[in-house]
């Protein structure tokens, strides 16, 4: 039977999106009504119009309806006055005192970690060697999140083979404001983007850097360019564990990667060895992507293991990571990044794993204080 006592414990599992505590400690559940399997609640925002209600809405929806016992459910949005807010900012800020990070510290001789200004979370995408789709797989999580409501950017660190300017149809010169910050280019849909390709006169021009220059050039890329307030920024990785990688581990506060692979048998090989950077430099892995899993017939519905059977999920209980998803292949995509206009695919296993993703970062939030809603820095609570 449904009452609201289950209701409330069935909400107690819904993350905020962006504070990342649940919803019921948080005081953002309000009115209740149950009408025979139908529930209507109430929630009350962090942030009025918030842009991530939508993704906080269909969040309440699925814990409510997991039990089977709901079949319908109504999901209405108020905000917070300005003293549960003020009251709100109190409790988090007396948690972070109380449970702050403990910095890092292997980092490397002579190697300064720049700081991590305004963006919430920073995430690499790596792989063990190219060609499994690692590209597409970041620009692919940028949309999706994009599309969720979350302030994102992309940090394309693939120097000798960049393609993410391609796949969203860049090509402007970033500008530099008045205090000399690079400023990124924005997708149509207000992802931010840098790349190398966006820099250099001619997309065409092969670049011919030694180490030293390439890991200079990677940490400006981060550093020199105004990001701004972001809940996310993906870091488009060259495959590999070189330089450059390397370069991105030690430089970059990161919080975690994400590793992309493909069913062949020398994919997950190799895989193993990024999967082993990343432990020995004391990074956190979110987990792992198979990407061109199978091929689904059009006609019939069957699918095909084009490159063998998928082997994603069993790799990453080896390995002892999430696995965070399949992604099959669809000739749509390469038409798309062809265009420029990868931003108008989409697909329920990419909602899927976006969504596990960012639940799998809720749960990380290293420090309560990075987890206050972006926009209470930009905007005063109202009465």
């Amino acid at each position: 039977m449904i009452d609201k006592q289950s209701v409330i414990e069935s909400l107690r599992g819904v993350l905020d999106p962006e504070i990342g505590i649940s919803i019921v400690d948080l005081n953002m559940v309000r009115d209740i009504t149950i009408t025979d399997d139908h529930v209507k609640v109430k929630i009350a925002l962090t942030v009025a119009h918030c842009p991530l209600a939508k993704t906080l809405q269909s969040d309440v929806e699925k814990a409510l309806k997991k039990s089977g016992q709901v079949h319908s459910v109504t999901v209405e949005t108020t905000s917070m006055s300005k003293s549960e807010l003020d009251e709100l900012r109190t409790m988090l800020q007396n948690k972070t005192a109380k449970t702050g990070a403990e910095p890092r510290t292997n980092v490397g001789a002579g190697i300064e970690r720049l700081g991590k200004r305004e963006i919430r979370n920073i995430i690499a995408i790596v792989s063990g060697k190219g060609g499994v789709g690692k590209s597409f797989v970041t620009s692919m999580l940028a949309c999706e999140l994009r599309r969720q409501g979350y302030e994102v950017g992309v940090l394309d660190a693939d120097l000798t083979g960049p393609s993410i300017a391609k796949v969203f149809g860049l090509t402007n010169h970033p500008s530099k404001s008045p205090a000399g910050a690079i400023t990124p280019i924005e997708t149509k849909t207000g992802i931010k983007v840098m790349s190398i390709n966006l820099i250099l006169d001619d997309p065409g021009t092969p670049v011919i850097w030694r180490g030293p220059i390439v890991n200079s050039v990677i940490r400006q890329l981060y550093w020199e360019v105004d990001w701004g307030p972001l809940h996310y920024l993906l870091v488009d990785l060259p495959p590999g564990t070189s330089d450059a990688p390397l370069t991105v581990f030690q430089s970059l506060p990161l919080d975690g990667v994400i590793v992309v692979s493909s069913p062949q048998d020398l994919a997950s090989l190799i895989v193993t060895k990024a999967v082993n950077m990343a432990k020995k430099m004391n990074t956190e892995i979110f987990g792992l992507i198979e990407n061109m899993s199978f091929l689904e017939c059009p006609g019939c519905g069957e699918k095909v293991h084009v490159f063998g059977p998928s082997q994603g999920e069993k790799l990453a209980e080896q390995l002892g990571i999430l696995f965070l998803g399949s992604i099959p292949i669809d000739p749509m995509i390469a038409r798309k990044s062809d265009e420029g206009r990868i931003e108008d695919y989409s697909s329920p296993a990419f909602q899927a794993t976006a969504d596990k993703l960012r639940l799998r970062t809720s749960e990380q939030v290293q420090q309560l204080m990075q987890g206050l809603p972006i926009a209470w820095a930009v905007e005063p609570a109202k009465s």
